[in-house]
């Protein structure tokens, strides 16, 4: 919710202060230049440490980045003529607590977690992942209708503090053997890039050597999934950060319309989500090769979307329609996490956590150059078209090459 809510505040934000739309681009993508400094770190730090107090860190610190934000737009930053970079930088640090989130988790569930219910439990936690989109974007434009666009940030924020002591009280503390006996585990999906762990862990071996992520990229296999990425999280940041604006702008609806609009594809990317790994799984324990699903799931998974981008570049469309390739495109790109995410554990079980790092870094990029470039070419041609054509190659390209250097065999013993 903290991480969603700028999208619809934006709309009422930007009239208030002027910002054309490439200003707009530019303040959403900032929440992911602080997301992509601490994936890697987040990782880090929860395997020697633990998740429970990194994450506990996390979540204190981007409930007050949250609480900043407000701040950030009051008439003396305005005075100093500091608005734009302090309205960054609050939404920067935002992405910094939040960025922990996701290895964090990783690390709980393979440490507290038995191997047989660790699939579930994943399972459960990204039904709070997707249930946040979902109900930020069904409150939002419910408090700021009725409180204006600061009652986002504050409520957001305040509701930091129960969630930490609810957090504090109920995750387990990290045991010394937990931190010894930790299996490597078989990983699947986040919605935007990530991993969950599936089925069970492998059997305990000694801990794998180092190996640096010049070695992890001196592969195709390694540049099947970072291309991948790259157009994966392209698409899903746009959709995230753009949809109640093209509904509001493109379409004529009204603010409240339109964030409730855009929660329609995220429950359906959350139940395409769960069926993705389901599907998957079940072709494996059908004697499919595992290239051939992994193939397959990513070749659907972008080429159903860009056929609704294609169709959704047309001037004129109706509401409906709209609505339904948007839901179309974010409903079968959740196939992707049975496609490439998966893959990162097949061709590198032992590296999976480094895989994740490097991968989500491309990804995060990536999140921050197409919500950017959205702003300026929306500001420019004054049309979403160009931005949904450009995507729609962009999968296409990306299938190509997927197809081309995928492999579901281990490449890094």
């Amino acid at each position: 919710m903290d991480r969603i809510c700028m999208s619809v505040a934006i709309l009422p934000m930007a009239k208030e202060f002027g910002w054309a739309p490439g200003v707009q681009g530019i303040i959403q993508s900032s929440f992911l230049w602080g997301y992509m400094a601490t994936q890697v770190l987040g990782g880090t730090l929860a395997d020697k440490y633990g998740g429970k107090i990194v994450m506990a860190y996390g979540v204190l610190w981007f409930s007050l980045a949250s609480l900043l934000l407000p701040v950030a737009l009051s008439s003396s930053v305005a005075i100093a003529g500091l608005t734009l970079p302090a309205v960054c930088l609050a939404r920067c640090c935002v992405g910094l607590g939040e960025g922990v989130a996701l290895p964090c988790m990783n690390n709980l569930v393979a440490r507290n977690i038995p191997p047989g219910k660790r699939a579930t439990a994943l399972g459960n936690a990204f039904t709070g992942f997707h249930s946040g989109n979902l109900l930020g974007l069904f409150v939002s434009p419910l408090l700021l209708a009725a409180y204006g666009w600061r009652t986002l940030f504050y409520t957001f924020g305040i509701l930091g503090g129960p969630l930490l002591a609810v957090w504090l009280l109920v995750v387990p503390k990290q045991t010394r053997a937990s931190r010894q006996d930790q299996a490597p585990v078989s990983r699947l999906a986040d919605p935007t890039g990530g991993q969950v762990v599936l089925g069970e862990a492998a059997p305990v071996r000694p801990p794998p050597g180092a190996i640096s992520m010049m070695g992890l990229m001196s592969k195709p296999a390694t540049w099947a999934i970072i291309i991948v990425n790259f157009v994966n999280h392209w698409g899903y940041f746009i959709y995230l950060n753009w949809m109640p604006t093209y509904f509001y702008q493109v379409l004529g609806l009204d603010l409240k319309a339109s964030s409730l609009l855009a929660f329609i594809p995220w429950l359906v990317m959350a139940c395409g989500s769960t069926m993705a790994g389901w599907l998957a799984d079940s072709l494996v324990r059908r004697g499919v090769d595992v290239t051939r699903v992994r193939k397959g799931m990513q070749t659907v998974a972008f080429l159903g979307p860009a056929i609704s981008l294609l169709v959704l570049a047309n001037r004129g469309i109706s509401a409906r329609l709209a609505l339904t390739c948007m839901t179309c495109a974010l409903g079968i790109t959740s196939l992707g996490q049975a496609g490439f995410v998966a893959n990162m554990s097949d061709i590198a079980p032992r590296y999976a956590g480094q895989m994740f790092g490097l991968c989500n870094t491309f990804g995060s990029l990536a999140g921050i150059l197409g919500v950017s470039a959205v702003g300026f070419i929306v500001e420019k041609t004054g049309s979403f078209d160009p931005v949904f054509k450009l995507t729609a190659a962009m999968y296409v390209f990306a299938t190509i090459v997927w197809n081309l250097l995928c492999t579901g065999e281990r490449v890094f013993e």
